[in-house]
């Protein structure tokens, strides 16, 4: 193999290295279970910058919960972030979705999700979610 040839293929292969190394964001999840609901949220694409939210609300038994209404809170304490609250909008997929949501910081987000039921009960479950940066 010639010098050049040699030196292309170094190039190409320190080329495919650094893509390979490029970080790869997919959605966040986390699982939120109380005795009376659980909640699934789903964050996408799920780092700092506007993100979407999926709210999968079900009852204590994995069944879909009837809801009137669902409210998105989210707090950056350790920032200084002031409550972010955002009402969602029910889908034909059956879940609640909150678009176009603004995450300024990375870090460890506190999450709220407030419910209205079809029975006019409320139900609040709260966690924390880890945004990275972009």
């Amino acid at each position: 193999m010639s010098r050049v040839s040699f030196s292309r293929l170094l190039i190409a292969l320190a080329t495919l290295a650094a893509l390979a190394c490029k970080p790869v964001f997919a959605e966040l999840a986390i699982h939120i279970h109380a005795e009376k609901a659980m909640f699934q949220v789903l964050m996408l694409p799920g780092r700092v910058g506007a993100d979407s939210f999926v709210l999968q609300l079900m009852d204590g038994e994995g069944n879909l919960l009837k809801a009137r209404e669902a409210t998105l809170t989210l707090s950056l304490p350790g920032r200084g972030v002031t409550p972010l609250e955002r009402k969602a909008t029910s889908g034909a997929d059956g879940y609640w979705h909150v678009r176009d949501v603004p995450i300024p910081y990375p870090g460890r987000w506190h999450v709220r999700i407030d419910v209205l039921t079809a029975g006019s009960d409320r139900i609040t479950l709260e966690d924390e979610l880890n945004v990275p940066a972009r």
